[in-house]
C-alpha cells in the first residue's frame, strides 16, 4: 500500500513540476474541431449542443429523439464517484443491480442496458466494470431504440461516455477526495501543447475504499493519456488510451428468503452491514483500451469521421455467491443457506471500426443533411471454468458462529469455452428541410451478426471440439422515419417511428406440437432430437415516439417532453413440457418456443439549464409501464410489470454560486433522487405457476428518496468541497433476481480539495 501511495505522490509531483514549465507555442492557425461545445458548458442547456453520439451534423433541436447530457461541471459539483451517481441526473435511467454488486448496471424504458448499450467515445466498451468518471468530459444518453445508428442495442437507450480531450492551452488540476469508510482518492488532470501542431492530456487516479458492509473493500488504478495532432489544415487525429485495474470484494448482500409457502421476502433479520461471504473472496478486473479518431474536412459541406478502437478485458473471480435463505425441508424450523463457491476467469479481446461521412446540399428548394456510415467489430471471448475441492458449506441465519470463514478451496483447470462474434453494418440517413419550419428524417441500416460455434477445450482430457448447435447468424434492416416542426430556433416538435432488433440464441421447430409428451422421458427426448429445426429470426422491436423540445429565456433553460411506446414483438424460452407426475421437463435447453410479447409505454420530462449566471438546475420525472402481452399457454404471465423496472423515477438538483460580495466563491447545492415501487425476483411464467402452485416468484420493493447536499468554496486556484450523501439515511435495496440483495449506501460524508494548475 505504501508503495502505491508513493507512486501516486511521485506522479503528482512530476506533473506539478511540469505544470510550471513555460511552453512557448505559437498561435495555431489550423482550425481545430470543436470537441467541447462552448454553449453547452456556458448555459447547461443540452438543446444548444451538437451531440457526438448522434453521429451527424444535426443540432439537438433538429434531432427527433430525447438526448440527455451530463457535463463535467455537474459531475464535479456533485462529487460523483460512480457512473451510477452521474446517471441519477438522467430521468428514466435507473440502477438495476448486478449479481455480486460487481459492476454498474442500468435499465431504461423497461430494458436492461448491457454490453451492447455502453460506449466510450462512440465505441462499444465492456460494461463489466465500474467506469472511472473523473476523466469524463460529459456523458450523453440517447434514450430509446438506436438500432439505425448502433445496430443490435437494447431499446432502452445507449450511454456514451466522452473523455476529456487534449487542449492547446496549459492547464489542469490536482485533487484529493476522501471520506466515509476510509475512502481516499488522489486525482490529476494535466494538459497543454507539445508543439503548435500537437497537444496532450493526462488523467490519472488511485482510489481505495472500504465499505459500510463488513469485509468489503476496493482498489482502483486509472491512467488515461491522449494526444491531438493537427495533420493539416483539414485533418485532425486524436489518439486515446486508458488502463484501469479494479480489485474489489464481491458482495451478494443480505439475500432473499424463500418462505415455507414458497413466497419470497427480503432478509430483514440482520443489519445492513452484515457480510455473509468469506474474507478471501475477490474479483480482479483489468481493462485496457485505445482508440484513434480521424476527422477530415472534405470540403466546406462534407466531413469524414473515422474511429478505430481495441480493448482487452479480463476478470478473475473467486467467491461465495447467491445468498438464498430457506428451509431445508417441510419440518425444518431454521433458515439455512448452502453457501456455494465459484471460480471463473474471463477474457475478451474486442476490436471495432466505423466511418461516418456527413454532407449538406440542396435539391431545388429542399436542403439535405445526409449521413453515410458503416461499422464493423470482432469479439473473442474466453470463459474458463474450474473444479473446486469444496463447493458449498452450510450457514444458519440464527447462528452467527456459522457465518465465519472457511479455507479457500483448491482449484484445478476444467475447461474453456471460446466464442467468436463479428458484426457488420451500413446505414444512411437524410434530414430534409422541406421548408424553414417542416423537416423530415429518414434512415435505414443493414446489420449482420454472426456467432461462430463455441470452441470447447477440456483441460482434463485434452479434447478440443466445436459445441453442437451454438453457431448462428442474423441479419436485419432497421428503418427510422420522422417529422420535425420548428416554428423557431427555440421550439422543436417531433414524431418518429423506428424499428430495432435483438438477436436470439438457439433454434426452434415448426413441429413442436407433434411431440407426444405422454411418452417416457427417453421417448420424448428422442422425438425432440428428431425434430427439423430452424434458427430463430431476430426479434423485431417497434418504437413510436412524440415529443417537444423548448428553450426558454435566451437558451438559459431547456424543457423537453417525450411520450413513447415500444413493442417487443417476440420473446423466446426453452421448450418445456409437464410430465404425468406434474414435473416440468426441459429436454433440450437450446430448443426454444415463443413465450410472448412485451410492451413498454411511458412519458419523460427533463428540465436543465442556468436560469441565472449563479444558478444551475437539472431535473426530471418519468413514468413507465412495461408488461408482457399476448402470451401463449406456456408463456409469461400477462400484464405483470417487468421486474426491476420502477414505475416512476424523478430527480432534481440545484446549485448556487456566490459571485459578488463577502460570500464570493461560496457554492451550495442539493439534489434529490426518487425511485418508485418496483418488483424484485423473477417474472412469473405459466410453467413456474405450475411448479409453484400459483405462488408468485416476485416480491415488492417500496419507493424511496435519497437527498444529497454539497457546499464548497473557491479561493484563487484552490477549491474545497464537502458532500453529505443520503442525508436522511434512507434504507432500501437493489435486488438482482432474489439472491443478490444489496442495501443502498447509508448516510456518507466526502470532501474534495482541488488545485487548478
Amino acid at each position: 500500500m505504501k508503495k502505491q501511495i508513493l507512486s501516486v505522490s511521485l506522479l503528482i509531483a512530476a506533473v506539478s513540476a511540469n505544470a510550471q514549465m513555460n511552453f512557448k507555442s505559437e498561435i495555431d492557425t489550423v482550425k481545430i474541431q470543436v470537441i467541447e461545445d462552448v454553449n453547452l458548458h456556458k448555459t447547461g442547456n443540452p438543446n444548444v449542443a451538437k451531440p457526438l453520439s448522434a453521429k451527424s451534423n444535426l443540432t439537438m433541436m433538429e434531432t427527433p429523439q430525447p438526448i440527455a447530457i451530463v457535463t463535467h461541471e455537474i459531475i464535479e459539483q456533485q462529487q460523483a464517484k460512480q457512473l451510477s451517481e452521474v446517471l441519477q441526473n438522467v430521468n428514466g435511467v435507473y440502477v438495476t443491480s448486478s449479481r455480486g454488486n460487481s459492476q454498474d448496471s442500468f435499465g431504461g424504458r423497461g430494458f436492461i442496458l448491457g454490453n451492447d448499450n455502453i460506449f466510450k467515445n462512440g465505441a462499444r466498451i465492456n460494461s463489466g466494470v465500474f467506469p472511472e468518471v473523473s476523466g469524463l468530459e460529459r456523458v450523453e444518453v440517447l434514450k430509446g431504440a438506436n438500432a439505425m445508428l448502433y445496430g443490435n442495442t437494447a431499446a432502452g437507450g445507449i450511454i456514451n461516455m466522452i473523455t476529456k480531450k487534449p487542449r492547446f492551452n496549459h492547464g489542469g488540476s490536482i485533487g484529493l477526495n476522501g471520506g466515509s469508510w476510509n475512502s481516499y482518492k488522489p486525482t490529476l488532470d494535466f494538459y497543454g501543447p507539445l508543439s503548435n501542431k500537437v497537444a496532450f492530456r493526462v488523467n490519472g487516479t488511485y482510489e481505495y475504499a472500504e465499505s459500510f458492509r463488513e469485509v468489503v473493500e476496493s482498489q482502483k488504478y486509472y491512467f488515461n493519456p491522449s494526444f491531438l495532432i493537427n495533420l493539416g489544415e483539414r485533418s485532425q487525429l486524436i489518439i486515446e488510451a486508458d488502463y484501469m485495474k479494479n480489485d474489489f470484494t464481491p458482495d451478494y448482500g443480505l439475500g432473499g428468503i424463500i418462505n415455507k409457502d414458497q413466497t419470497f421476502s427480503l432478509n430483514d433479520k440482520v443489519g445492513r452491514n452484515v457480510f455473509f461471504g468469506t474474507d478471501w473472496q475477490y474479483q480482479n478486473v483489468e481493462q485496457a483500451s485505445t482508440n484513434a479518431t480521424f476527422n477530415h474536412q472534405l470540403s466546406n459541406n462534407w466531413t469524414l469521421n473515422a474511429v478505430a478502437s481495441y480493448q482487452n478485458y479480463t476478470k478473475d473471480y473467486f467467491s461465495s455467491e447467491r445468498v438464498q435463505w430457506g428451509y431445508a425441508n417441510a419440518a425444518a424450523t431454521r433458515l439455512s443457506w448452502s453457501r456455494p463457491f465459484n471460480k471463473t476467469y474471463n477474457e475478451q479481446n474486442y476490436g471495432s471500426g466505423q466511418v461516418n461521412i456527413n454532407g449538406e446540399f440542396n435539391t431545388g428548394k429542399i436542403s439535405h443533411k445526409v449521413l453515410f456510415g458503416a461499422d464493423a467489430d470482432y469479439s473473442q471471448s474466453d470463459s474458463y471454468a474450474y473444479t473446486l475441492s469444496a463447493t458449498t458449506n452450510i450457514l444458519y441465519l440464527d447462528d452467527p458462529s456459522t457465518w465465519g470463514n472457511i479455507a479457500m478451496p483448491t482449484s484445478k483447470d476444467n475447461n474453456k469455452n471460446r466464442i467468436n462474434t463479428r458484426r457488420v453494418g451500413a446505414y444512411v440517413q437524410d434530414f430534409m428541410s422541406l421548408s424553414k419550419q417542416f423537416k423530415v428524417i429518414a434512415g435505414l441500416r443493414w446489420s449482420y451478426i454472426e456467432n461462430m460455434a463455441t470452441i470447447n477445450t477440456n483441460f482434463v482430457t485434452g479434447a478440443k471440439k466445436l459445441t453442437d448447435n451454438t453457431a448462428s447468424s442474423d441479419q436485419a434492416l432497421s428503418p427510422k422515419v420522422g417529422v420535425v416542426y420548428m416554428p423557431n430556433d427555440q421550439l422543436s416538435v417531433f414524431a418518429t417511428y423506428t424499428n430495432s432488433f435483438a438477436s436470439n440464441a438457439g433454434e426452434t421447430s415448426s413441429e413442436l406440437e407433434s411431440i407426444n409428451t405422454a411418452a417416457t422421458a427417453a421417448q420424448v427426448l428422442a422425438q425432440v432430437q428428431g425434430l427439423s429445426r430452424q434458427g430463430i429470426k431476430p426479434t423485431s422491436i417497434d418504437q413510436y415516439e412524440i415529443g417537444a423540445k423548448k428553450s426558454l429565456w435566451k437558451n438559459a433553460l431547456a424543457v423537453n417532453l417525450t411520450v413513447y411506446q415500444i413493442d417487443y414483438n417476440n420473446y423466446y424460452q426453452s421448450y418445456w413440457y409437464q410430465n404425468a407426475a406434474g414435473a416440468v421437463i426441459t429436454p433440450d435447453a437450446n430448443l426454444k418456443e415463443f413465450a410472448g410479447k412485451m410492451r413498454s409505454r411511458g412519458v419523460e420530462l427533463d428540465i436543465t439549464g442556468n436560469p441565472t449566471k449563479n444558478i444551475s438546475i437539472i431535473g426530471g420525472v418519468s413514468y413507465n409501464n412495461s408488461v408482457y402481452l399476448d402470451t401463449p399457454e406456456k408463456g409469461f404471465v400477462e400484464k405483470q410489470r417487468l421486474v426491476r423496472t420502477p414505475a416512476t423515477t424523478a430527480n432534481a438538483s440545484v446549485f448556487y454560486k456566490f459571485t459578488e460580495g463577502g460570500m464570493k466563491g461560496l457554492k451550495v447545492g442539493a439534489g434529490a433522487y426518487y425511485i418508485g415501487d418496483r418488483l424484485a425476483g423473477w417474472n412469473d411464467s405459466k410453467s413456474t405457476d405450475l411448479t409453484r402452485n400459483g405462488v408468485s416468484r416476485t416480491f415488492e420493493l417500496k419507493d424511496y428518496v435519497t437527498v444529497n447536499t454539497t457546499v464548497g468554496y473557491d479561493w484563487n486556484k484552490f477549491s474545497i468541497q464537502g458532500k453529505v450523501g443520503n442525508l436522511f439515511d434512507t434504507e432500501n435495496f437493489n435486488v438482482h433476481e432474489n439472491y443478490s440483495v444489496n442495501p443502498i449506501t447509508p448516510r456518507n460524508y466526502y470532501f474534495t480539495l482541488t488545485y487548478k494548475l
